[in-house]
């Protein structure tokens, strides 16, 4: 892949996107960092972020995925209706028709194999009311016990060796701690990769 620009000089990137009518004040969820951040409206859309300077957490910085991430909301390319395989090609179809066949296939696996034969892979990126009403439907509705998703395989992970380590799933600092180290040993971890924001705090310290 080619380089896009100097990201050492131009940190930023180009100024693209138009001038917002208001700011509302969020958080980035695209990570496990908790970047504050503004979203700018116009028009009812967003049209550009920008992280929050007097936040605890990035100090006004964001990660590439959370500079970026909000992009998508006007791709071109985002689906609006649902997609159903017909003949081996994907075919715009209507709602009702989708939920149709969602609910028809699986009362057909659970008629033949039992709702132990359903599973759910869901995101890490859902809030806690949308986690519960997945479990919700997962439990009471379909029957089965099959649901995971990215928060076992990612933070469940992390957790667990934190735990053998250091005897606790939390983290044993917090972000101050690296404001006020002498010394800091990071073994098999790319921070300046994996946490962009965090490891801008590191180069301040």
């Amino acid at each position: 892949m080619s380089e896009t620009r100097d990201s050492i000089t131009d940190v930023w990137g180009e100024r693209t996107m138009e001038e917002p009518e208001r700011w509302v004040q969020s958080a980035c969820v695209l990570c496990s960092s908790g970047c504050a951040l503004d979203i700018g409206v116009r028009d009812g859309k967003i049209v550009g972020v920008r992280g929050r300077e007097v936040d605890h957490v990035n100090h006004g910085r964001l990660g590439p995925k959370g500079l970026h991430g909000w992009i998508a909301n006007q791709s071109t390319d985002r689906l609006k209706r649902p997609l159903i395989r017909r003949n081996d090609q994907l075919e715009e179809a209507g709602w009702d028709e989708a939920m149709d066949l969602i609910v028809s296939r699986t009362s057909e696996t659970i008629e033949q194999y039992t709702s132990g034969a359903i599973g759910i892979y869901n995101t890490g990126q859902l809030f806690l009311e949308e986690y519960y009403t997945l479990s919700i439907i997962a439990h009471a509705g379909l029957g089965t016990n099959n649901l995971d998703g990215n928060t076992r395989l990612c933070t469940a992970t992390a957790a667990q060796a934190l735990r053998e380590t250091f005897g606790s799933d939390g983290q044993p600092a917090s972000y101050t701690d690296i404001d006020e180290t002498a010394c800091l040993l990071l073994c098999g971890h790319n921070m300046a990769v994996t946490q962009t924001v965090l490891w801008a705090r590191v180069l301040d310290r």
